[in-house]
């Protein structure tokens, strides 16, 4: 998969004097590959590809996590700011003003995280959201539909906003469709399904084709007054065969395909909740829901140091905890492990 990245948008997570033909070279070498730097006015873009095995570098700043990593072993300072693994931000105060039931399955949805907007004002984003989407290759709209882009692009957590009030019943199902059930997407696009792709319903029909894109007939318009911020995460299995089953491919569809971590639902939806705030005017209308009945919990793993400098030689034990901490591991180093 490949994403343009602003150098402007990559240096507010990445704080380095490195220049862009630096970063090029050295990220090249050791992670993912950018092939080319071309010129956007005064900006410099980087075309970047990611492995598909690597989600955690589909976004500026996966790949600021791991030039923070690279830079140094070429004797050039970098450092990572803004990590939203490291954020200690909670949810806000709500007012419970506005309703809103949800039903969902834990197998197809291990995450759903949603708040209520009310009073936005839909008008354009300013200028330097514009310019990040925009040299990121991704067309500004207005300011609430480009939240979302800004949050898939920045963190690699795609996210959706509804308007409020065209769910029917204030209700909001997650399930598997039925074989011929149809639903007009955001791009106009005509499609009936084949059935068991994972879907939102309110209270007369379908109003999302989850992960892949939102249903038209739910779409934030101008006169849009009142929104749904959601972020959340699905079965990956089923996003793929869905996406290519109806020949749909969104960035939305490839990153939710390669099983996103539930982990950063929630820092990102702080983020977008901050935004949202800021850039529409809204205030909350309603509690904050974080659905997320089985919470991820964390591997530990110990590897013999002699294994380690079988592969990669006789490295250093302070470099190796060096590496692994600007990755955001906690390390622990022993005589013979690391762990």
């Amino acid at each position: 998969m490949n994403i343009l990245i602003p150098d402007l948008w990559l240096r507010e997570y990445l704080k380095t004097k490195a220049t862009p033909e630096q970063i090029k070279e050295y990220l090249s070498l050791c992670g993912p590959s950018i092939e080319r730097i071309y010129g956007e006015g005064d900006e410099a873009v980087y075309d970047v590809e990611v492995t598909g095995n690597r989600p955690d570098g589909m976004s500026v700043m996966g790949v600021a996590r791991e030039a923070a990593t690279i830079l140094p072993r070429f004797g050039v300072a970098a450092r990572l700011t803004g990590n939203p693994y490291q954020s200690n931000a909670v949810f806000p105060k709500t007012q419970n003003k506005l309703p809103l039931t949800i039903k969902t399955d834990s197998v197809l949805n291990p995450r759903w995280t949603s708040v209520i907007f009310d009073n936005v004002t839909i008008k354009p984003s300013p200028m330097w959201l514009s310019q990040y989407l925009e040299l990121a290759g991704i067309r500004s709209l207005n300011n609430v539909i480009d939240i979302t882009n800004f949050l898939m692009r920045a963190y690699g957590q795609p996210a959706h906003v509804f308007d409020y009030d065209a769910i029917t019943g204030h209700t909001m199902t997650l399930r598997t469709s039925t074989k011929g059930e149809k639903l007009v997407t955001l791009d106009g696009k005509k499609h009936k399904l084949a059935g068991n792709d994972i879907v939102i319903e309110d209270g007369t029909g379908l109003i999302d084709l989850c992960g892949i894109m939102g249903g038209e007939n739910s779409a934030v318009k101008e006169n849009t007054k009142r929104v749904v911020l959601f972020l959340q995460t699905y079965d990956p299995s089923h996003i793929r065969k869905t996406s290519m089953s109806l020949g749909h491919r969104t960035e939305a569809a490839s990153l939710f395909e390669k099983d996103l971590d539930t982990e950063l639902v929630k820092p990102v939806f702080l983020k977008g909740i901050a935004m949202m705030a800021e850039l529409t005017g809204g205030k909350i209308a309603s509690k904050v829901t974080d659905i997320y009945p089985q919470p991820y919990k964390a591997d530990s793993i110990s590897v013999p140091l002699s294994k380690i400098h079988s592969y990669i030689g006789n490295i250093m034990n302070k470099e190796i905890k060096k590496i692994l901490s600007s990755l955001g591991f906690p390390v622990t180093l022993t005589r013979d492990t690391v762990s």
